[in-house]
């Protein structure tokens, strides 16, 4: 089992995740749905966009389910390189062969170090490549794509403003328990960076998401080297003056 179970945070609203290797030479012949109904009456099985054995069940709980070959236990080790993972013991639900329990073993714990500089530094570079791609896509006209790439800058800015208060625990999911794990201050210049399609909304959230943004990247490099990028940022200022002084028709 991994996801919120696993840490603690579940409630009743929660999806449940599991990883089960099945013997390979029963994986062809394996039936996810007849294996799932044991658990609970399935409503709907299809696999998800990412490859994933999806699960709605009837009673409302969604779960997503990893049928792996028992082969191919071992990737196991690569997630620590991904996540931070609790105690093997809240993970294990079942080991036949003794395994799994030893590759848990040896995920458990932080996870990687979301402090690295170059890491630091490569969510800077991510965040001036979103903000650049949705904001052109909007001056385009486009706004529902401008809105979808949104999203993308906002996960940008959650990172940002979980390494200066120091809450990276939802690192994988920045957006997640948001409104406890950060401040009040921060939550409410998150929310200036969210829109709809209605009226100049959209835009307001781009000129707020380039206004805070610059300010987390200053706050940032006190303690990180980030290339400041003067004659892009430049041009991106007058974009975004613009669209304050003449789209909204502010003075």
């Amino acid at each position: 089992m991994y996801g919120s179970f696993t840490k603690g945070e579940a409630d009743a609203y929660s999806d449940i995740e599991f990883v089960i290797f099945v013997d390979d030479d029963e994986l062809a012949t394996f039936d996810p749905i007849e294996w799932l109904d044991q658990i609970a009456p399935v409503a709907l099985y299809f696999v998800n966009e990412f490859g994933v054995g999806t699960a709605l069940f009837e009673n409302l709980i969604r779960g997503e389910f990893h049928f792996d070959p028992a082969s191919s236990m071992a990737q196991v080790l690569t997630w620590g390189n991904e996540a931070g993972f609790p105690d093997p013991a809240a993970m294990l639900i079942l080991d036949r062969t003794g395994e799994l329990i030893a590759h848990l073993g040896q995920i458990s714990g932080p996870g990687p170090d979301r402090t690295d500089p170059a890491t630091v530094a490569w969510h800077w570079h991510t965040y001036l490549n979103w903000i650049l791609f949705g904001s052109t896509v909007l001056a385009r006209g486009e706004r529902a794509r401008a809105l979808e790439i949104l999203w993308y800058v906002q996960r940008c800015l959650l990172r940002f403003a979980r390494l200066i208060e120091g809450s990276t625990d939802h690192w994988q999911t920045p957006s997640k328990n948001v409104e406890h794990d950060l401040s009040l201050r921060t939550y409410r210049r998150y929310v200036a960076c969210t829109a709809s399609l209605a009226n100049e909304a959209l835009e307001r959230a781009y000129a707020a998401a380039w206004t805070w943004g610059k300010e987390l990247a200053h706050t940032l490099s006190v303690t990180y080297e980030l290339e400041p990028h003067e004659a892009l940022l430049a041009n991106m200022d007058e974009r975004f003056d613009a669209w304050l002084h003449v789209d909204l028709g502010r003075e």
